[in-house]
């Protein structure tokens, strides 16, 4: 009878495993002088943007040399959103000068296809659809609008919204809408026929500043989990200061099906949350301004088990393909690129 034959040699470098426990810091790209507004992955891993206080689109290699900067001219204001095609060739972002950007990404030198104009005021968020062929956005004119990104036409436009609304998203089943407006008001949108489902009223995630006769309050992400059982809303809570910026982070995590809110994930400093993603591991990350850090939580309890401080306020945060970093956009004008892994010599 034959020997059996000798186990697989087992790989020289073993990647370390997933532990949020142990993130941190392993890039910094630099944006200038000006801090920067939020910031994207693209799909296939290969280049981060980032918008800027100055109008422009900054687009790294996310695995190059830190100098290997490009800047995208086009938009006249902030852009406070991205999102890409599913193959990674375009980039599409929102800016507060109404209008949608269209970017050939792996151009050298991106100059815009084309510049949409979408809405009557601020374009606050865009996102693609699951399979690529829509692009929704909402804006200051309180509309939801759904674009053929073939053609550019307007597919369908989704009026509601009492007060603007500062995030939409497609739930990853490609057939409904969800979006979050300034007064906490949360609702599900029918693709088709472009009627209101449900609707929620969150509003702890408002606040009423009587000194300065402001409403102060709109979610700065939302994001499905990817079975689309959940919806993480980030925003604030215990309005105090609008215009101070006194208030407190929060995300609402919503089980969708039956529509119950059911965390409130709080961070442990002053200001906002403006970032939260769901990790493949089974944890939430979020990122906080203009107090730096990002929070971890697990969906079955409210505390956070883990933190990490940042050098400055996270605006914006967004995973790799792999699920090994992410990056973060900072008022303190870095992008910085974290690591969930332990640190390795």
């Amino acid at each position: 009878m034959s020997a059996s034959p000798p186990p697989p040699a087992l790989p020289r470098s073993v990647p370390p495993p997933i532990d949020p426990t142990k993130t941190h810091v392993v890039r910094e790209f630099k944006s200038g002088d000006v801090p920067l507004t939020t910031c994207r992955i693209d799909p296939t891993g290969q280049f981060v943007v980032a918008g800027a206080e100055d109008c422009s689109i900054y687009r790294w290699p996310l695995q190059g040399p830190a100098t290997a900067r490009t800047e995208l001219h086009g938009h006249n204001s902030w852009v406070r959103s991205f999102d890409f095609s599913p193959d990674g060739e375009w980039l599409y972002s929102g800016g507060y000068d109404d209008r949608i950007g269209i970017w050939p990404l792996r151009e050298p030198r991106p100059s815009p296809a084309r510049m949409l104009v979408a809405h009557d005021g601020w374009v606050r968020w865009v996102r693609t659809s699951p399979d690529g062929r829509l692009l929704a956005s909402c804006g200051n004119d309180n509309l939801l609008k759904v674009w053929d990104t073939e053609t550019w036409e307007l597919v369908r436009e989704f009026r509601g919204h009492q007060r603007y609304p500062y995030a939409v998203v497609f739930h990853p089943d490609g057939k409904r809408l969800a979006s979050f407006d300034l007064m906490g008001v949360l609702r599900e949108w029918d693709l088709s026929s472009g009627k209101t489902t449900r609707q929620w009223e969150a509003k702890f995630m408002w606040g009423f500043d009587k000194k300065f006769r402001a409403d102060m309050g709109g979610a700065r992400d939302l994001r499905f989990s990817p079975d689309g059982k959940y919806l993480a809303i980030a925003g604030l809570t215990e309005v105090t200061n609008a215009f101070a910026g006194t208030h407190k982070p929060l995300v609402l995590l919503v089980e969708w099906k039956s529509g119950e809110f059911l965390r409130k994930f709080r961070g442990d400093t002053g200001g906002a949350a403006w970032g939260i993603r769901f990790h493949p591991s089974g944890f939430l990350v979020g990122s906080g301004a203009p107090s730096g850090a990002l929070w971890f939580w697990k969906p079955d309890s409210d505390k956070a088990f883990h933190k990490l401080s940042l050098s400055g306020g996270g605006r914006a945060i967004d995973l790799a393909p792999d699920g090994r970093q992410a990056a973060v956009a900072q008022i303190d004008r870095k992008l910085v690129v974290v690591q969930f892994t332990a640190k390795t010599s």
